[in-house]
């Protein structure tokens, strides 16, 4: 295969793949478009965002794109679909940092790390009486695949009761109680603190309306770390301008970025941080455990890991 990678590599990752798969050829560029060989290649490695459906019709030999995301939206389905070009992603590799991320959102927020800060700056010595701890509390996981599973994970180390909601609504570890999205009202009233996670398909986005919320306990806390997508900006501001919950964190949002002079920056009850709950500095190396596994699924005629239905979006 000729090989076309569209974003920085690592030295020692270009070395790994050339020396256990020498019998390919690959070419690492930073800008697709200015590519002048598209239709000789065959496989091209990209985060995705890059992909139109001008580059799909002259890259006329291509066979295969293997997304470094988990996300896969911003790809134009029709056209690879027209085409038959097999599509593969990371997903998975996002799992730790992720959760991570989401126990440290929860965290401060029953530690009231926020207002500490504020109070060091004015030099406040006052304890806060609200200070509060996650054991005992109930997490609602919307999305329970490879991130929602730790996430549940480390929930249970803090001995939080867990809840998923999936599309099948089936039970498993480590979940206390699974049921499916047709059912989430059911269950959006025992939440303590509610995370999504699900990616953006036709069937989530503008998922959660200002219903939902209305079903979430006064002291609820929302968590987006998924797409920002599945909720409208119109019911994230009225949310937030009712205090229907307690807060909302969002590491994503319907717009990104977010404009300087949008209203969600400014209320007090809504924590915003730029889509960065995946960042890693071992995000490559854990997308090319998954890529050169696939290499040699590949070479072998097998089938690969984290094939994309493009009808379904994942």
């Amino acid at each position: 295969m000729k090989i076309l990678f569209t974003m920085p590599i690592p030295d020692d990752l270009k070395a790994k793949q050339e020396a256990q798969f020498p019998n390919h050829t690959y070419d690492y560029i930073e800008n697709l478009a200015s590519y002048k060989s598209l239709e000789t290649i065959d496989c091209i490695v990209t985060y995705g965002s890059d992909i139109t459906e001008a580059i799909i019709e002259e890259a006329n030999s291509l066979s295969w794109i293997m997304v470094f995301s988990a996300g896969i939206e911003e790809l134009p389905h029709a056209k690879l679909q027209e085409r038959e070009v097999l599509v593969t992603n990371v997903r998975g590799i996002h799992s730790i940092p992720m959760a991570e991320f989401t126990m440290a959102y929860m965290l401060s927020y029953v530690k009231r790390l926020a207002n500490f800060a504020t109070k060091q700056v004015e030099h406040n010595w006052i304890r806060d009486a609200e200070m509060s701890e996650l054991a005992g509390k109930t997490i609602i996981i919307i999305g329970t695949g490879a991130i929602g599973k730790q996430i549940a994970e480390f929930a249970k180390v803090f001995q939080m009761k867990t809840i998923g909601i999936n599309t099948s609504g089936e039970t498993f570890t480590p979940f206390d109680q699974v049921v499916s999205i047709e059912e989430i009202q059911t269950v959006l009233p025992k939440g303590d603190f509610i995370v999504s996670i699900l990616p953006e398909t036709k069937a989530t986005k503008a998922l959660y309306q200002k219903s939902h919320f209305e079903a979430m306990k006064e002291s609820a806390v929302f968590i987006n770390i998924g797409r920002g997508s599945v909720v409208t900006e119109e019911v994230l501001i009225e949310v937030a301008t009712s205090q229907t919950i307690a807060h909302l964190y969002l590491d994503v949002a319907p717009i990104e970025p977010l404009p300087t002079n949008h209203a969600l920056w400014d209320f007090p009850n809504v924590t915003i941080t730029p889509h960065v709950s995946a960042h890693s500095p071992k995000y490559l190396y854990r997308s090319f455990d998954i890529w050169l596994e696939n290499i040699s699924r590949f070479q072998n005629e097998e089938p690969l890991l984290n094939t994309i239905n493009l009808n379904k979006g994942y």
